[in-house]
């Protein structure tokens, strides 16, 4: 599909796939831009420092275990292709191993809303913690993502291999003991 760079995280991310063709053309360089749909891993670790900017798997999981309610945009009907950290490397490794060159996408093919992955964190926690619902402060918001890697299976024969049922079985193992679960 065309891209438009309709934020400033937008235009830099364009701008860096821009840079590595230029480097590809006068340099003879091979750079591969790999879009990553939205990244998840267990909070604890390289995401706890980021606080309210975690990634969103890890924030709502967090907070279900601790009894509070994770806050959601508008009805919680927008969607993400979740994707975990361990086949986001692996993409990279296969991407250095194969010297390739161009813009490729790494995510699943699946995408959930966040209402179902509120609850899905609930199941899995045995809690019972609603979100909360706030209006959408961002002006320009995606409502619905969702990664085709066919691309990038072609070219190097990667494809995910932790579904998002067992990657929130992965981030939510640490609370198991200590989640706040339902009566």
């Amino acid at each position: 599909m065309d891209v438009e760079a309709r934020t400033g995280y937008e235009a830099s991310k364009l701008a860096r796939e821009r840079y590595a063709e230029y480097f590809h053309n006068f340099h003879d360089m091979s750079l591969a831009g790999l879009r990553f749909f939205s990244v998840y891993q267990g909070f604890a670790g390289a995401e706890e420092h980021k606080g309210e900017f975690a990634n969103t798997v890890a924030q709502f999981t967090d907070k279900t275990a601790n009894g509070e309610r994770p806050e959601l945009f508008g009805d919680g009907t927008q969607t993400r292709d979740f994707t975990h950290v361990d086949d986001v490397v692996r993409a990279c490794e296969l991407a250095a191993d194969h010297e390739l060159q161009g813009i490729y996408n790494v995510g699943t093919e699946e995408s959930y809303t966040f209402n179902e992955m509120a609850a899905m964190i609930n199941d899995e926690l045995r809690t019972d913690v609603d979100p909360t619902y706030i209006e959408n402060p961002l002006e320009v918001y995606v409502h619905d993502t969702m990664a085709d890697y066919s691309k990038l299976h072609e070219a190097t024969g990667w494809e995910p291999t932790i579904d998002f049922e067992e990657g929130l079985k992965r981030v939510c193992e640490p609370y198991k003991d200590s989640a706040v679960t339902k009566n």
